[in-house]
């Protein structure tokens, strides 16, 4: 075989090799559980909520991360990707379990559409109740008021009440299950379906990477006559900046000044009082609370109570 014949086979079977290199990769899902694809709904900016049309009989399951794959096996070897399950959204459980080539466990849920497939079980809260905050509340690690973890949820967070109760005490949990643990019976949850379909289309916006996904979600849910009779759609439309992408603002206190805090509730640490003749730009807004950067470059959170919007 002479040179040039060979250069030639070497080639072809280069091209030959990126061809099957390409198929596999057409064929193969993500190597990850929760899924970071974007369907072609998402590309368009459209917002669908899969609520739940299930009985009070099945088995429901709660997703508890910001998006999860569906895939038609169990596991993600070899798995076809079908669509994506946002934070908040139900799903029925099927009663069908399998542990997959990754040692984890996947259940076979169905969808309000009628689609099936496979998802992580550890995900998912089962058989819990979902709803939305309509005031702060208080944690505590176990149902002991020595326990205090302290005011982890703000009004308008989605949160999932669990199937465990002792005396006064309720199990509940929220987002990635971070802050998962016990509350005092309380009046603060709102079951209604429009205030929770506008609580997860809210977190799902929130939680884009990209700030114009993030507000072009934001306009939707605002623009929805739908929602204009919900009591959250306050917390949407703080949420949207200006047309010049800034928002600035004073502090309105009758104290003449406001702490500014490390976290979004008053148990985290004061960063520094900021008073009444400082103007500052608003980060970005969440619940009650909104993310301020100082003039001289501090940063911190600020109760959106005490904030007034100011022009440049």
């Amino acid at each position: 075989m002479n040179r040039s014949t060979l250069k030639k086979y070497y080639l072809i079977m280069l091209l030959l090799a990126v061809i099957v290199g390409c198929k596999d990769k057409e064929t193969s899902a993500p190597d990850n559980t929760v899924d970071n694809s974007s369907s072609k709904i998402e590309e368009d900016g459209a917002l669908d909520v899969k609520t739940s049309n299930f009985s009070d009989n099945d088995q429901s399951l709660i997703c508890l991360w910001s998006k999860v794959g569906l895939r038609d096996i169990p596991g993600r070897k070899g798995a076809k990707y079908l669509t994506t399950i946002y934070f908040g959204e139900t799903v029925k459980f099927l009663g069908e379990k399998e542990t997959a080539s990754d040692n984890k466990e996947y259940l076979k849920v169905e969808l309000s559409d009628g689609s099936e497939g496979w998802v992580y079980d550890l995900l998912f809260s089962e058989n819990g109740k979902l709803a939305v905050l309509k005031k702060p509340l208080a944690i505590y690690k176990r149902p002991d008021v020595m326990e205090f973890v302290g005011n982890k949820f703000d009004r308008g967070d989605i949160v999932v009440l669990l199937d465990q109760s002792k005396g006064e005490w309720e199990k509940i949990t929220g987002f990635e299950k971070k802050n998962e643990g016990w509350i005092k019976k309380s009046d603060a949850f709102v079951y209604d379906d429009l205030d929770i379909k506008l609580a997860i289309l809210y977190n799902r916006a929130i939680n884009e990477d990209s700030n114009s996904k993030k507000q072009k979600k934001l306009k939707l849910i605002t623009g929805n006559p739908a929602f204009q009779n919900s009591s959250f759609i306050d917390i949407v439309e703080k949420a949207l900046v200006r047309d010049n992408g800034i928002n600035y603002g004073i502090i309105n206190d009758p104290d003449g000044y406001t702490n500014m805090r490390e976290g979004k509730g008053t148990d985290y640490a004061i960063v520094k009082k900021v008073f009444d003749d400082e103007k500052f730009t608003i980060q970005r807004n969440d619940g009650d609370w909104s993310l301020v950067r100082l003039m001289d470059g501090t940063s911190g959170w600020i109760h959106g109570s005490r904030i007034t919007i100011v022009s440049e």
